[in-house]
């Protein structure tokens, strides 16, 4: 499999990738890693590991059942992992239809356990990147099973949904959310300026050159990603709205 810069994690996802194969078989037709750890935001203890696994067709009761259990058996083995396992199993006719259709996938995720569940174009960031980015662990390249997606189609889908990181701002209480809200704001302003998505980090220094009156918040922003700390921040709060509606100005 491709590498990662982390041995332990290389070790982890080999495993899994062993388990899947044992669970599908031959029907699995391609495995592909996306997310922090191929973006450059990956944190060891607190990050997740995003996967993709192409299915020859819709997967079926009985292999969801035996993904399930080995989901379950995997996370009580690797117990740092809990809730830091995502897998989208994803048949080859679904991935060609996601565009315009709306059609059905497994998908365990931190919070939720292995589940059907349906997709549609609201997915096409995360294919871009996997297109773009994604590290081959089986199978041909990514963009042989996923539709062509034109730098176009990913900003208008970051445009369409940018607005919406205003309601999370007015949920974020703690600094750990509140560091997610900002950096992800400062990564998808740079894709929607630029074209490209990069890390939250490499996001983070441009806009903090761009616009320099909020240089200090996304430093601190910087500084909280990956906090455990649940308590209220209600000022830094505050200011994370504020700068949730510029960023959106901007966009």
């Amino acid at each position: 499999m491709s590498k990662t810069h982390y041995s332990e994690v290389d070790q982890l996802i080999s495993e899994l990738h062993t388990s899947i194969k044992i669970a599908l078989g031959e029907r699995l037709r391609g495995f592909y890693l996306f997310g922090s750890l191929v973006g450059g935001d990956f944190d060891s203890k607190t990050s997740d590991i995003d996967l993709l696994a192409i299915v020859e067709s819709d997967v079926t009761d009985d292999e969801l059942h035996d993904l399930k259990a080995m989901h379950e058996d995997f996370v009580h083995k690797h117990p740092a992992w809990h809730d830091r396992i995502e897998v989208a199993y994803v048949d080859v006719e679904a991935m060609r239809a996601f565009k315009t259709s709306t059609v059905r996938i497994a998908r365990v995720s931190p919070g939720e356990s292995l589940h059907y569940r349906d997709m549609d174009i609201q997915w096409l960031m995360d294919w871009y990147m996997v297109q773009e980015q994604g590290l081959t662990i089986e199978g041909p390249s990514p963009k042989t099973f996923i539709p062509t997606i034109t730098e176009d189609e990913f900003v208008t889908s970051i445009k369409g949904e940018f607005s919406s990181w205003l309601g999370r701002a007015k949920e974020a209480r703690w600094v750990g959310y509140q560091s997610y809200v900002i950096l992800s704001l400062c990564r998808g302003l740079y894709a929607i300026r630029f074209g490209k998505q990069v890390s939250k980090f490499k996001g983070a220094s441009w806009a903090a050159q761009e616009y320099p009156q909020w240089a200090e918040l996304i430093q601190q922003a910087t500084q909280w990603h990956g906090s455990s700390d649940k308590a209220d921040s209600l000022a830094a709060q505050a200011e994370t709205i504020t700068f949730a509606q510029f960023m959106i100005s901007q966009a």
